[in-house]
């Protein structure tokens, strides 16, 4: 008898979500292809609306499970995750989306070997079940994603997966930089351009302004990723060479007209995934709409009064060590301990910021380090500094703003801990100002 008779009828949805989408499409990010809009009407209201009003602004937390060896070995340290965080708000940003990602400082390590080379059905499923946290986007790093074609033996590796039942999506280590916001578009309604493409009644067609059968609704609006302003496509993985110049001059859709498709979406499947870098407005509307019907979409918004004391600073994520922001000297930075929802009701704090800076003389040198309050209160932190050995060369509580003075440094980096010591859920924003004695 099962422990859980629940994971059987997990399993089984799992597999068949993820499977029968083979006989679609070609699915090389293993998503399921499920084109589900069934409230199109609203979204074709929602986007009239979209165009004409300043569109909300959102920061998503993002939870990372590493799956690691048994001796918790692993080359995915919080560096890696940093870096992840920052090319997902590089493409995020440079079609100007709204939409920008922080790394929730309580990701954690999964140390089974057996799960390094995760196998998309079998094991995947256990995984994504009980490792799940509520309020983010989770996000599984694995060595390989394997996944066996729907009722065949020939085994595919994936760079990365989302799976719509779960809201969990699997990259693997060492995918393109593009890869992990391919995946994300996927948790924020998008689906693959070449959706159907393969498949005569599935096929979007090139035009734009053929209809239905027997209906007054566009082909463009029914099929394929139901979004008019992504050109049809077939997959561009054979027909697009390593610049993303596009290769399948001869290739026609099912009417005769050659395709025109467009090598830099995001969504797509060029041969070289660094060449993906934007969204269509269509696109960056459906993710929004997404958002409107997400539960968890007023705690993400950061044009909410209640919210912006609360927001992550630009040096972010900063939490430990690996992941120290640089100060410049006579430059001056704005810090905060920010709060990250872990449930409606619960609420994750982030009460460490790490910073380094590097003295680069010969010489010895002495500076000041001047923290005051901006625009909230000041309260109780605890400062460390610590040379580049690990010693600590200074350590120090504060209630009130204080210079600090380093005396006599000598050539290396240095890095400085500071500790929100209070538990009240507010900001603190830090002015780090080093002048050179």
């Amino acid at each position: 008898m099962l422990r859980h008779p629940y994971i059987l009828l997990f399993v089984m949805l799992f597999y068949f979500s993820s499977g029968k989408a083979q006989f679609f499409t070609n699915e090389d990010c293993g998503y399921t292809g499920a084109c589900n809009l069934s409230n199109y009407n609203n979204f074709n209201k929602y986007l009239q609306d979209f165009n004409r009003q300043k569109k909300a602004e959102y920061i998503i937390p993002v939870k990372f499970w590493v799956i690691r060896n048994n001796n918790g070995k692993s080359k995915t340290d919080a560096y890696y995750l940093k870096k992840q965080i920052q090319y997902l708000n590089y493409y995020y940003s440079i079609t100007n989306t709204g939409i920008s990602f922080s790394l929730r400082p309580d990701y954690e390590f999964i140390d089974k070997s057996k799960f390094l080379n995760l196998k998309y059905f079998l094991q995947s499923p256990f995984i994504i079940l009980n490792k799940k946290s509520k309020c983010c986007i989770n996000v599984v790093i694995v060595n390989k994603l394997i996944k066996n074609k729907f009722l065949k033996s020939r085994k595919k590796k994936y760079a990365g997966t989302f799976n719509p039942f779960s809201k969990v999506i699997i990259i693997s280590r060492g995918s393109s930089t593009s890869t992990l916001s391919h995946e994300t578009g996927h948790f924020l309604g998008l689906k693959h351009p070449h959706r159907g493409w393969k498949r005569k009644w599935f096929q979007e067609p090139v035009s734009r302004t053929k209809k239905m059968f027997l209906s007054k609704k566009l082909m463009c609006e029914k099929k394929g990723d139901k979004l008019c302003d992504t050109p049809a496509e077939p997959n561009l993985t054979n027909y697009t060479d390593s610049k993303c110049n596009y290769t399948g001059w001869n290739v026609k859709d099912r009417y005769g007209e050659i395709y025109k498709p467009d090598t830099h979406n995001i969504m797509s499947y060029t041969n070289n995934r660094e060449c993906r870098n934007k969204f269509t407005p269509e696109q960056i509307a459906l993710m929004h709409y997404t958002l409107s019907e997400n539960k968890y979409e007023k705690i993400w918004r950061t044009d909410l009064p209640e919210n912006r004391k609360y927001l992550p600073d630009a040096f972010e994520p900063d939490n430990c060590k690996k992941n120290a922001s640089e100060i410049s000297l006579n430059t001056p930075q704005i810090h905060s301990f920010n709060k990250f929802c872990a449930s409606k009701k619960k609420n994750i704090a982030d009460t460490v910021d790490w910073m380094y800076f590097n003295i680069k003389t010969i010489e010895p040198q002495s500076l000041k380090l001047s923290l005051t309050g901006i625009n909230c209160n000041f309260s109780e932190i605890h400062i460390s500094v610590y040379d580049n050995y690990d010693r600590l060369i200074l350590e120090k509580n504060m209630k009130k703003p204080q210079d600090i003075i380093l005396k006599d440094l000598l050539q290396g980096t240095y890095f400085i801990k500071i500790k929100n010591m209070t538990s009240e859920k507010i900001c603190y924003k830090l002015m780090l100002h080093m002048n050179k004695k």
